[in-house]
């Protein structure tokens, strides 16, 4: 009896021991980690592959990002289907303390980690407001793209960043670090600010951002400027990403670098089939981000900018936070100056206004008397018309006196007809019915 039970037992063992290593299987097989799922996004694509793990392609989006694992970008299925071969980043390192892997059913934070999209600045202190908040980038790149790479967002009410989609966390990294620098010197930034009297310059070709041709689209501008106020003074700022000219070959409705368009299509340049490709130079984005930084005060013209060159933007903002605030100092005086120029231009227009007002006025003055004037002597004129009538009709009838009754009757009959026929408004109606004109105006 007790080996039966023995036996039992192992038996019930056993069974434990394979459903646990049943549930061990299924949890593995809802758990990724982040080198396989860098593997899987760049050879499937997102909105087939998140349906193996029961979630939608966004939300994958949110977990590729939450364990540092990039994501092809927009085009890259279109570029692969058509022939290309774009190249994926590599996978970077994870640092000590960064989650590694991702099981199916976890929740993810709602804080969004560095380098995912959501920008904003640290409070100053614990329980301060925030200083800044940059928003979600992903607004730059649910929107159009422009034939030269440049980001056209439906939405307008956006960080001032003209760059493209390799360029706009890096562009957006240099708004971050530039605020919390500034918050040093009590300044802060403000995206699409909605305080009244700033404008935006916009981009010129003096810029280094051209277009391609006259038939490329506009490029894209925020609504509202993007703005450093240091103290009370407000300076306009623009990220951008410079373009160089490249030469540049048309095929298959877009433009391609000649290096690019030899990989792709080698036998374009074969001089025994004479297959030639005419080239051209054109503007193409340099990868080259630039700091702008403007007057934003319509009367004040002054525009300053910085250009990565072997010195990264990041590397320049202790020299560029200096050069903000001594500005700021100098834009002080010219500021009250233009708003001291502003008060007499406009009282002078106002003057210019009242003078011109009251001219107008005076003509109205000046037509309503002349033209009262005109009504009173037609109705002077009428009653001296009708007076002439009367006095013909009375001596008409006069004479019709010594006529014989017949006759006399059927000429009073006719003086009746020919006084309905003529009959008009009496002089004192016609008087009554007269608008009086406007006294007259002083001299």
């Amino acid at each position: 009896m007790a080996a039966v039970l023995t036996t039992q037992e192992k038996t019930v063992s056993v069974i434990s021991l394979l459903g646990e290593i049943q549930r061990q299987l299924e949890m593995d097989q809802d758990r990724v980690h982040r080198d396989n799922l860098y593997s899987e996004v760049w050879t499937t694509p997102m909105t087939s592959l998140a349906p193996k793990y029961g979630v939608s392609a966004v939300f994958l989006k949110r977990v590729c990002a939450r364990l540092n694992v990039p994501c092809p970008p927009r085009g890259y299925w279109a570029r692969k289907q058509s022939g290309q071969r774009p190249k994926a980043p590599p996978l970077p390192k994870s640092k000590p303390g960064d989650p590694i892997e991702w099981r199916k059913g976890d929740q993810l934070p709602r804080e969004t980690p560095p380098g995912t999209g959501q920008i904003e600045v640290a409070p100053k202190k614990a329980g301060a407001r925030r200083t800044m908040m940059m928003g979600s980038l992903d607004s730059f790149t649910s929107g159009r793209v422009a034939g030269d790479g440049y980001l056209k967002p439906a939405k307008r009410n956006l960080p001032d960043l003209v760059v493209t989609e390799p360029t706009l966390q890096r562009a957006a990294s240099v708004l971050l670090k530039l605020a919390n620098c500034l918050r040093e010197t009590n300044g802060r930034i403000s995206i699409a600010c909605g305080e009244s009297g700033f404008t935006r310059k916009a981009l010129g070709d003096e810029e280094g951002r051209l277009k391609r041709s006259v038939f490329e689209t506009n490029i894209w501008a925020p609504a509202r400027p993007t703005i450093v106020f240091i103290g009370e003074v407000g300076i306009g700022l623009t990220v951008y990403e410079a373009t160089v000219e490249k030469e540049m070959v048309y095929i298959d409705g877009e433009y391609l670098p000649v290096k690019e368009a030899k990989e792709l299509k080698p036998g374009l340049w074969d001089r025994k089939t004479k297959t030639f490709f005419r080239r051209s130079a054109q503007r193409v984005a340099s990868k080259r981000l630039c700091l702008r930084a403007y007057s934003p005060y319509g009367r004040v013209d002054w525009a300053r900018t910085w250009t990565e060159g072997k010195v990264s933007l990041l590397k320049q903002l202790d020299g560029i936070v200096l050069a903000l605030v001594e500005k700021a100092k100098i834009l002080v005086p010219q500021i009250a100056e233009a708003d001291r120029q502003a008060a007499e231009e406009r009282k002078r227009w106002d003057a210019e206004r009242a003078i011109a007002t009251a001219r107008y006025e005076r003509s109205l003055i000046i037509q309503a008397r002349e033209e009262s004037l005109r009504n009173l002597l037609k109705i002077i004129d009428k009653w001296s018309s009708d007076r002439k009538l009367q006095d013909f009709f009375d001596d008409i009838a006069t004479r019709s006196v010594d006529m014989i009754d017949d006759a006399r009757a059927e000429l009073l009959e006719k003086v009746h007809e020919a006084k309905e026929l003529l009959a008009s408004t009496g002089s004192v109606e016609a008087l009554m019915s007269w608008v009086a004109p406007p006294p007259k105006p002083p001299e």
